[in-house]
């Protein structure tokens, strides 16, 4: 007969539990994928990218993932005061904090109002001048030297990756 152990306490039961199922979905994922191995010198299967239009000038997709963003949607002055310190708004803008003044519902959001960030922004300016969804249409990119790109170079690089995916979709032009 097997040896009894006493039983364990529910919040460690559970904590077990919950582990178990996470390797066991993990497992099962390794498995599908193992099971359905690329054909030798196939490419891969690109990502479905978005469309331009869902981007904003600089290339971000403004949705719940952006800070700013969701805090304006919550109106959360907190969450503002964060993203206005982080972001050094009074460094690159010369604002005082001011929630109603921190705030952004994406660059290509008919009626709704600018922000400073927005105001002030040569990518944004350059891409509506110039007629493109966004500035990864642009031959130029990667040598753009605008002020975005200076303050955030680790952005721009990740631009310049990005718009070389879309280079390899069909239908994706340079201007």
């Amino acid at each position: 007969m097997g040896v009894m152990h006493p039983p364990l306490p529910r919040r460690e039961f559970l904590k077990l539990l919950s582990q178990f199922g996470v390797t066991c979905a993990c497992g099962g994922m390794a498995i599908r994928l193992a099971a359905e191995p690329a054909k030798p010198g196939a490419p891969a299967a690109p990502e479905k990218l978005p469309d331009l239009k869902t981007r904003a000038y600089c290339g971000l997709i403004c949705d719940e993932n952006c800070p700013l963003f969701k805090a304006t949607k919550t109106n959360d002055a907190a969450a503002k005061e964060k993203v206005y310190t982080e972001w050094k708004w009074q460094e690159h803008y010369g604002v005082e904090f001011n929630p109603d003044q921190v705030f952004c519902y994406g660059c290509k959001a008919p009626g709704k109002p600018e922000n400073v960030a927005h105001a002030r922004c040569t990518v944004l300016k350059c891409s509506v001048e110039r007629k493109l969804e966004s500035c990864l249409e642009c031959r130029k990119l990667a040598e753009c030297d605008k002020e975005l790109w200076k303050n955030w170079p680790k952005f721009h690089q990740q631009m310049i990756k990005l718009q070389q995916m879309y280079a390899e979709t069909d239908g994706f032009r340079l201007s």
